[in-house]
């Protein structure tokens, strides 16, 4: 198979756009074509339109989430878009840090909502770890979800290849993780002391979320580039909902909540205050 038809991209595109909310716009019509022809080489289907008619007829959750995982795109690093833990620090960990703002219960609440293979929450975990040096007194912790069962299987592990680190401080490094041995050399785990304050959990963001808050802050990065501005905009209106007064969204660098109507006030590019 070299490219959809225009048919079989649309017959996708409803899919993706009915199940999870993505849209997928022609551009991507190459794109989903050649990860479509890898799988299907290693598939019991024949062809696109007997897959298409397995998906349109007969699949179960386990197959849909088999299709999800073709359709999307888990990039991720440690400490992605920098300025981002450099806001959370300055605002929110320096303050409550020096005691000019307290908390009930000492209460800290963050939610990964796009977390991919894991680095970005696991990335909250140390960013805290270091910039508020009592976090064991604190009642801490970091939900991380995404809707990729491959991805979450990997977040759940957590040993990432050792190249992920190179761009990292070495002493946050040899903080943070565990070099792998025997059979995972070449790897790196995350610490139990950081693996500890991270919850991983499969989650459909356009599904009702099972969860009631309030969040202290919400990563909803790089997720909202593949919806339309409806979407986008009853998915920063339920964001806004959970978080808690003075709440920090960060959406990704290249994403921006601009037209969506958004009761948010912008703080810098990319962060938002409810």
């Amino acid at each position: 198979m070299t490219t959809l038809a225009t048919g079989q991209f649309e017959r996708i595109a409803e899919i993706a756009m009915q199940r999870w909310g993505l849209n997928l716009t022609d551009r991507k019509r190459q794109l989903v074509s050649n990860r479509l022809s890898k799988f299907l080489r290693k598939s019991r289907f024949e062809n696109i339109t007997e897959y298409l008619e397995h998906l349109e007829s007969e699949a179960d959750d386990d197959d849909m989430l088999v299709f999800f995982d073709l359709l999307s795109t888990n990039v991720t690093s440690f400490f992605r878009e920098r300025q981002h833990f450099d806001y959370l620090e300055r605002e929110f960990y320096t303050p409550l840090a020096r005691g000019d703002v307290t908390k009930p219960g000492r209460r800290i609440r963050i939610w990964s909502a796009a977390c991919s293979t894991g680095p970005e929450p696991y990335s909250l975990a140390m960013h805290a770890k270091e910039h508020l040096p009592d976090l064991d007194s604190w009642d801490f912790k970091v939900l991380a979800t995404d809707l990729s069962n491959s991805a979450i299987e990997e977040a759940r592990i957590a040993m990432y290849p050792k190249k992920m680190l190179e761009n990292l401080d070495g002493a946050l490094v040899r903080k943070h993780f565990r070099r792998g041995t025997g059979s995972n050399e070449g790897m790196v785990k995350i610490a139990p002391h950081i693996f500890k304050l991270v919850t991983v959990r499969r989650l459909n963001l356009m599904d009702p979320w099972p969860f009631r808050g309030p969040f202290d802050v919400i990563f909803c990065r790089n997720v909202m580039i593949y919806f339309d501005q409806p979407t986008r905009a009853r998915l920063v209106s339920r964001m806004y909902d959970l978080l808690g007064p003075g709440g920090i969204l960060a959406v990704g660098s290249a994403e921006t909540l601009s037209g969506l109507n958004s009761k948010f006030r912008t703080v810098q590019p990319s962060v938002y205050v409810k």
